[in-house]
């Protein structure tokens, strides 16, 4: 019973957001045409299982480790970070990518998302293909692999990842030129940045799926 529970006011989550998100984002009809492709691109299997079938694949314990940021959590996080359209941001554990269309589409920026399942990455760049986007680029990789080049702001969505991985991260931040901004959710990365290659800078809360969770706010320190 308790689990139904959590699937039904988990569906009512997304069905209340999506709904505040065609009413404050669809003005914008380069995003709708995009979200609505993205969303008609996954009606007959969704994201979810995807992941799940892809981490069951893999042998992982957690194959539930999927979720999504929600685009009225996603625009209080810019405001509170300072995001604008001439930042260049890289979303790491990016999913099927509606956040980086929306940064791209709505915000402005120009974006990379990375992600591991294939079906993410395939069906995100047949999407920027056929909509013929710019400054947007998907890349299919391990985020404990993937190198920055001319990065402004990181967001880490992952709040499952193990703390070998969370390291990694961090050492393959150190050559990033000062300033840069790293955003996590559930958990600062300079608990874990033993080299201080990272300043904390603020922390605020955001709505989620799962309820309210603590965002972080990270810069590069200065060498």
């Amino acid at each position: 019973m308790n689990l139904l529970w959590i699937g039904l006011k988990a569906r009512w989550f997304f069905f209340f957001e999506y709904c505040k998100a065609v009413w404050k984002y669809y003005r914008n009809f380069s995003f709708a045409k995009v979200d609505l492709l993205l969303v008609f691109s996954y009606l007959f299997r969704n994201p979810f299982k995807i992941s799940q079938h892809f981490l069951k694949e893999r042998g992982e314990e957690d194959i539930y480790a999927y979720g999504e940021t929600p685009l009225t959590t996603l625009e209080e996080i810019c405001e509170q970070c300072a995001i604008t359209e001439k930042d260049f941001v890289y979303e790491l554990g990016c999913g099927r990518g509606r956040t980086c269309f929306w940064l791209n589409q709505w915000l402005g920026c120009r974006v990379v998302g990375v992600d591991y399942v294939p079906d993410f990455i395939n069906r995100a760049k047949t999407l920027v293909k056929s909509c013929q986007l710019e400054e947007i680029e998907f890349r299919l990789e391990d985020i404990a692999e993937t190198q920055f080049n001319g990065v402004t702001v990181i967001y880490l969505f992952g709040t499952c990842l193990d703390e070998e991985t969370i390291r990694q991260l961090i050492h393959n931040l150190a050559h990033l030129e000062p300033g840069v901004k790293i955003i996590s959710i559930s958990y600062p990365l300079t608990d874990f940045d033993d080299k201080k290659i990272l300043e904390f800078h603020r922390q605020f809360k955001g709505k989620f799926s799962w309820g309210e969770a603590d965002i972080y706010l990270q810069v590069v320190r200065s060498r």
